[in-house]
């Protein structure tokens, strides 16, 4: 900044505390902003693959307020607010008319399963319009989907509100359910994972899914499942559930008093599904 010696000291300095203050309740006035109370017109969720896709949604609002929800694999987790500039604004929403994105299906269906699906929606006036797809979308729309990266990538957000831990509570999030190749043995795979302190503990049943615990101390749930996931002996896996473990108790009960299990009880998963059982 350079000081206009035209100016006084004490009428410069009291311009400094005036710039200052109104930065700073900017600021303050995005990340106290309701954003429930806010119209959305713009928004893009784009969600997770079989690598380390960046799993976050981005919001901008009819008053120039942009929203942040980082989810996954992304330098920011939780949710952060900014406020964009003018032309900015004004740019992205040029952008989206001279698009004509109703002119687009609102599905594009994909021939790669693991990649990362992307979803823009777009509001004007009081019509809506929403494109879902992945590696296969017009031109158009992933020029769309690059604009909104450059703003969900720029800097100058806040943080609203810290990442919560969103683990349900059915879930056991330090054991696996996994479904191994043929004639895999899962004690000897779990040693593939030792540096997490990986153990077999028990078959689910006759599903031909098995169960593993780890030290989740060691390394996130997140991180845990994917490294199992990738691994080329693994047909499927996903984080065990309590049910699951009941299931098994009712069996080991039933077979000590010889009573006969039930034929199907509903809850158990179906093999080879690529999802994991129960999803």
């Amino acid at each position: 900044m350079s000081i206009n010696p035209l100016v006084p000291p004490r009428i410069l300095g009291f311009t400094l505390i005036i710039f200052s203050a109104t930065l700073f309740n900017s600021c303050g006035s995005t990340a106290n902003a309701d954003l429930s109370r806010l119209d959305p017109i713009i928004e893009m969720s784009k969600g997770p693959c079989y690598g380390r896709c960046p799993v976050f949604t981005l919001t901008v609002y009819e008053n120039g307020i942009a929203s942040y929800e980082g989810e996954r694999y992304t330098d920011r987790l939780g949710t952060y607010v900014k406020k964009l500039e003018k032309g900015q604004m004004e740019r992205l929403l040029g952008e989206f008319k001279r698009a004509n994105v109703w002119q687009f299906r609102d599905s594009y269906r994909g021939r790669i399963p693991d990649m990362q699906s992307v979803t823009i929606t777009y509001r004007e006036d009081n019509k809506k319009k929403t494109i879902t797809g992945k590696e296969i979308r017009p031109n158009a729309v992933k020029w769309l989907e690059t604009q909104l990266d450059q703003v969900a990538q720029s800097e100058g957000w806040i943080l609203k509100e810290a990442p919560q831990d969103n683990v349900p509570d059915y879930l056991i999030p330090d054991q696996l359910l996994v479904e191994l190749e043929g004639g895999s043995d899962p004690e000897e795979w779990a040693k593939k994972f030792a540096q997490a302190d990986m153990l077999f503990e028990r078959p689910l049943n006759d599903s031909g899914f098995w169960i593993f615990s780890y030290n989740d101390e060691l390394i996130t749930p997140d991180q845990m499942l994917e490294q199992v996931r990738m691994d080329k002996e693994v047909i499927s896996a996903e984080f065990n559930k309590r049910i699951y473990n009941e299931m098994n108790k009712e069996e080991d009960e039933e077979k000590d008093t010889g009573s006969k299990a039930p034929k199907d009880t509903g809850d158990k998963p179906a093999a080879k599904q690529s999802n994991g059982p129960g999803e």
